[in-house]
């Protein structure tokens, strides 16, 4: 699948989107999570292209956006201006990990743009602890200084050796990723009480969780949490795989999907 990549001003930035052209078709728009960028989508949005419009955004610094500091809440701003400009609304989105929060925030303040969301193990967490939350940044930033020291070769090494289970064909956007990541995507982190949001949401909602021994963000109390919080989401639990769900158990990823898509 050949993406297009296009350029997009609003307001004092550049949004950089990777797009399949299906004009007509419904609007699929994907975000990805802290240090990764549109092209992470590739394979499941591959899947889905015959039946929608498919947009794969770079998020603010991160990929070929543009940089500066932007919170949680510039970067669900930014979501919606794309999608008002370009005309899509409403959108069915999906996002991971730090792009679920945007889709989430999206749902949430611009009800009338969306009509489905997607939520990949979102980085919610019920830790208020300041200082926890402060050594957790300071891993994120230790991690991005460490990446400009390694070789494609050394970066593509370390990624397979994390992440023995995903497929050759998401590893070439992963190394990518890591070169256009800039230290200021920190401030894009969600923060703040992620009850709050999750009641605000109105529209069909899915959320897709990993198992309780991985690395996976969202465990089985929160969840239990949300669905009494809201009626509008519906979960799936997606055996043997950790935060990056799709990239691990691809074919039950995208399975539900498709079953909650239509």
């Amino acid at each position: 699948m050949d993406w297009h990549a296009h350029d997009l001003r609003i307001s004092d930035r550049n949004i950089h989107y990777y797009r399949n052209g299906n004009a007509g078709k419904p609007a699929l728009v994907f975000c990805h999570g802290f240090s990764d960028n549109g092209l992470c989508w590739h394979r499941v949005a591959g899947w889905f292209t015959d039946q929608f419009d498919i947009y794969l955004l770079d998020a603010r610094n991160h990929g070929q956006s543009s940089r500066g500091a932007a919170s949680a809440e510039d970067m669900t701003q930014d979501l919606a201006e794309v999608i008002t400009t370009l005309k899509l609304a409403p959108v069915i989105a999906v996002g991971h990990s730090m792009g679920a929060g945007t889709v989430a925030g999206l749902a949430a303040d611009y009800p009338h743009l969306v009509s489905k969301i997607i939520l990949e193990d979102p980085a919610w967490s019920d830790e208020i602890d300041t200082k926890s939350m402060r050594k957790r940044a300071a891993g994120f930033e230790k991690y991005l200084e460490m990446i400009p020291r390694l070789s494609d070769d050394q970066l593509l090494a370390m990624g397979r050796a994390q992440h023995p289970k995903w497929s050759s064909e998401d590893f070439p956007s992963w190394v990518q990723s890591k070169r256009e990541v800039d230290v200021l995507a920190l401030k894009g982190l969600p923060k703040g009480p992620w009850q709050t949001l999750v009641q605000r949401i109105n529209c069909p909602t899915l959320l897709l969780y990993a198992d309780e021994t991985s690395d996976g963000i969202v465990q089985q109390k929160m969840v239990d949490q949300i669905l009494k919080l809201n009626p509008c989401f519906k979960s799936r639990q997606i055996t043997d795989a950790g935060h990056n769900i799709r990239r691990e158990q691809f074919d039950a990823y995208v399975s539900a999907v498709g079953d909650f898509l239509v």
